[in-house]
């Protein structure tokens, strides 16, 4: 009788452990599902870009740039994190930016779209084997988030940027 009232409670504790282990919290992501694009700040995603992508020296815009390179006052960005080719050879250029509201976020937008398009008519001559990295080149807006990328996979950065 006492192997069998030991052998149900050492069963019983068994049932109960693998009870306790497989308690998922259906609302708690996994930690691969956990992060998520948006959850990056811009300087992890360029530095992803960095790291997935082919691309001449690439230097770092600092605020003290921003303006010359993008027209928009630093006010208006919280933080961002961008790169252009270091010897002006190349047209490639990338960065994330988080604006203030989205109003700001517009505004860089377009800013950001004469850019491209400026940089597209310089490079036009100067580099015409370069053109190809202007044909999927974008800039995108979500919410108070803008990302823009000219480089050789826009693509990549699509996926990288969200």
């Amino acid at each position: 009788m006492k192997k069998i009232k030991t052998m149900l409670i050492a069963g019983l504790a068994v049932i109960m452990l693998a009870g306790c282990a497989n308690n998922n919290n259906s609302d708690a992501p996994s930690d691969s599902v956990s992060e998520s694009v948006s959850a990056k700040t811009p300087a992890e995603k360029t530095a992803e870009l960095l790291e997935g992508i082919e691309h001449p020296e690439m230097v770092e815009v600092t605020s003290d740039r921003l303006k010359m390179y993008y027209k928009t006052e630093e006010s208006a960005v919280k933080e961002f994190s961008a790169y252009v080719c270091g010897s002006g050879a190349m047209p490639d250029e990338f960065g994330v930016f988080v604006c203030t509201d989205n109003a700001a976020a517009e505004a860089l937008k377009t800013e950001l779209e004469a850019r491209i398009e400026k940089v597209r008519e310089t490079f036009a001559d100067y580099t015409p084997a370069e053109m190809y990295k202007f044909d999927d080149s974008f800039v995108n807006v979500n919410g108070d988030t803008v990302s823009y990328a000219v480089c050789a996979n826009n693509e990549l950065a699509k996926n990288i940027f969200g």
